[in-house]
């Protein structure tokens, strides 16, 4: 089981996050312009950004287009409506669905498999998020997932 930690920074002028994996930072989240009507949050290592998530549609669905490493990788849908707690990111066919308190994320494929999850943990003073989930080579799709959880469930 791989593991991050997903915390917001304090103090920051734009919403910002640090993601770490075994005490070590591996990803900054920062949201560009903090006054966007149509918010893009990029994700990036030293080198630069490795993957951006731009809403394209803010009334329900939300809608974000995701790019990784430069490349469309599709969008993703925030269904925000009344009783539905539910991300879709139809092109991996997978779903991000929330207990009733918003606080424990199920990531699941489409024959209902879970493959990871993301739990916000309660006593914090920034948002902060556990996530894990099994293929190394998912790292960056789940820290893509773990900021859409917070920008749709909390933001």
């Amino acid at each position: 089981m791989i593991k991050l930690l997903m915390k917001q920074k304090a103090l920051s002028l734009r919403e910002s996050y640090e993601v770490y994996k075994d005490d070590e930072l591996k990803y900054i989240m920062q949201r560009r312009k903090l006054l966007a009507s149509k918010p893009v949050y990029d994700i990036f290592v030293e080198e630069g950004v490795v993957a951006t998530a731009e809403v394209t549609h803010s009334d329900s669905p939300k809608i974000y287009k995701i790019t990784f490493n430069g490349n469309s990788a599709g969008e993703v849908h925030f269904d925000g409506i009344s009783g539905v707690n539910k991300l879709i990111y139809e092109e991996k066919g997978i779903e991000v669905i929330g207990n009733s308190m918003l606080t424990e994320f199920s990531v699941k494929t489409q024959d209902r498999k879970i493959i990871g999850t993301i739990k916000k943990k309660i006593v914090s003073m920034k948002d902060t998020y556990d996530i894990s989930f099994q293929n190394e080579e998912d790292e960056l799709l789940f820290t893509m997932l773990g900021l859409l959880v917070d920008e749709s469930f909390h933001g």
